[in-house]
C-alpha cells in the first residue's frame, strides 16, 4: 500500500512538473495586456506585468525583479508606440533572452495591430513635451481596440503552442462576444455625453472619446507632461465659461489641485477615470475597466 501511494505521488508530481513547464510564460509591459492575455489564455499560460495599473507606465524603472521576469519570458507582449521607450530597451538588454527581443516569435507589439491616432506630421521634439510621433500609445481606452488586441494576443500564443490553438481561439470568440455585447451597453449608457466637449487632464482619452462620441477640446496640461502654468488655467478658466464645458476627466494619479481650481471657477465637474485595470480596487479584467468608466461617466457627465 506504501508502495502505491509512493508510485501515485512520484506520478502527481512527475505530471505537474510537465504541466508547468508546458505554460507558456508570458510578460506583458501593463496590466491591461495582462488582463487580456489571461482572458485568452487561460490556465495555459503564466502572465505577470512589469507594471501596477496604479502607475503611469511612461515612467517605470527597469528593476532586478522585472530583469528575471523578462530573462524567462517565452512571450513579451508591448503596448508600443514608444510608450515604454524610457524603460523597456535597457530591461531587454540586462535580460538577455533573446526569445522576445524586437524581431522574435516572443515579441508582440500590439501597436501594429490597431489605428494608431494623433501621429505626429513633420518633426518632433522634447519641446512639444510628451509626445509620441508614431502615435498616441492609450488605444486600449477603445474597447474596439480590445478585441483587435486579443485577436493578435490568440494567433501569437497559438503559434507560440500549437497544441493549444483551438482553446485560445475558444476562448478568443467568448471575449469577442462579451465586448461586443458589453459595447452596445456601454454606448446606450453614455449616449448622454455624446456630442459633449470635454476638457482632460492629460491626452491620455483620445480613444476613449472615439469611441463614446464625446470630443476632448483640450488639456490641463499645456503640452503633454508639462504642468499647469497660472496661465495657462486662467485660459482655461475663460474656455469653460465661454463654451459651457462641463465636464474633466482625469487619471487617478495626477495632482487634483488644478482640477479643483478649475471647479472652484467654473463650477466644472471632475471625473476621475481609472485608465488600466488595477486603477482602482475592484478592477481586475478588461470588461471590469470599461464597467468602472461607464459608471463614473454616466453619475458625473451629462450636464
Amino acid at each position: 500500500m506504501k508502495q502505491c501511494i509512493k508510485h501515485a505521488l512520484l506520478l502527481f508530481l512527475l505530471v505537474g512538473a510537465v504541466n508547468s513547464e508546458a505554460a507558456l510564460r508570458v510578460v506583458t509591459t501593463t496590466e491591461d495586456l495582462a488582463a487580456i492575455a489571461r482572458a485568452i489564455g487561460g490556465a495555459g499560460v503564466d502572465v505577470v506585468s512589469l507594471t501596477p495599473g496604479t502607475r503611469d507606465p511612461h515612467f517605470a524603472e527597469a528593476k532586478p525583479s522585472m530583469i528575471r521576469k523578462v530573462s524567462r519570458a517565452d512571450l513579451l507582449i508591448l503596448i508600443g508606440a514608444d510608450m515604454e521607450i524610457g524603460w523597456l530597451p535597457p530591461l531587454l538588454q540586462s535580460a538577455r533572452n533573446g526569445r522576445v527581443q524586437s524581431g522574435k516569435a516572443g515579441y508582440l507589439d500590439l501597436s501594429l495591430v490597431v489605428p494608431l491616432l494623433g501621429k505626429m506630421a513633420g518633426p518632433v521634439s522634447r519641446a512639444m513635451g510628451d509626445v509620441h510621433a508614431k502615435g498616441n500609445p492609450h488605444y486600449w481606452l477603445d474597447p474596439r481596440n480590445g478585441a483587435r488586441m486579443a485577436r493578435a494576443i490568440a494567433i501569437r500564443f497559438g503559434e507560440l503552442d500549437p497544441p493549444g490553438q483551438a482553446d485560445y481561439q475558444t476562448r478568443l470568440a467568448a471575449f469577442e462576444q462579451t465586448l461586443k455585447q458589453k459595447l452596445k451597453e456601454w454606448q446606450t449608457t453614455l449616449s448622454l455625453i455624446r456630442g459633449q466637449a470635454v476638457i482632460a487632464y492629460h491626452t491620455s482619452f483620445i480613444y476613449l472619446a472615439d469611441a463614446f462620441g464625446f470630443s476632448i477640446v483640450d488639456e490641463v496640461e499645456p503640452m503633454p507632461g508639462i504642468a499647469p502654468s497660472a496661465a495657462h488655467l486662467s485660459q482655461l478658466v475663460q474656455q469653460i465659461k465661454s463654451e459651457q464645458i462641463d465636464l474633466l476627466i482625469m487619471e487617478p494619479y495626477y495632482e487634483r489641485r488644478s482640477a479643483r481650481y478649475l471647479h472652484d471657477q467654473t463650477g466644472i465637474r471632475i471625473a476621475v477615470l481609472p485608465q488600466s485595470v488595477g486603477a482602482l480596487p475592484k478592477i481586475e479584467t478588461y470588461v471590469d475597466l470599461f464597467d468602472r468608466i461607464v459608471a463614473i461617466l454616466s453619475q458625473t457627465g451629462g450636464g
